[in-house]
């Protein structure tokens, strides 16, 4: 499967006291490289699930902190769909600062039917999208 890479900034807000990335906000990089994928595969930058009255919550997030960032860093974000399964899809990532590995991570995003609040299956055509190398 493909790999998509976007170029980012640690910004102010996202440092703690001692000027480092704040734990939390390894999470918002990781959606920002999701969202930059998804859009490089041509889904609407409004959301994939509302095209198909389909809701998409993240129910499984870990990250693996290697080495520090700190404020004013550029980093990559590269982003990889790791599996398609019947009904979730699940995205690895791994954020780089000059060639080092600084934050590794992944996330499940379930796919839900938004009317029966029940799981979907992955529609084909987003199957064929993300499973591409």
């Amino acid at each position: 499967m493909k790999t998509f890479h976007t170029q980012e900034r640690i910004r102010f807000m996202d440092t703690d006291a001692a000027g480092r990335i704040h734990f939390m906000f390894a999470f918002r990089f990781l959606e920002i490289g999701e969202e930059e994928a998804m859009r490089a595969l041509g889904f609407p930058s409004t959301g994939i699930g509302t095209v198909q009255a389909l809701d998409l919550p993240r129910v499984h997030a870990e990250c693996d902190y290697l080495a520090p960032l700190f404020y004013d860093d550029v980093i990559d974000i590269a982003t990889r769909c790791e599996r398609v399964g019947e009904h979730s899809i699940t995205w690895g990532f791994e954020i780089t600062r000059d060639q080092t590995v600084c934050i590794r991570g992944r996330v499940v995003v379930a796919v839900v039917d938004r009317q029966t609040g029940k799981a979907a299956p992955v529609p084909q055509q987003w199957r064929t999208l993300l499973e591409e190398e």
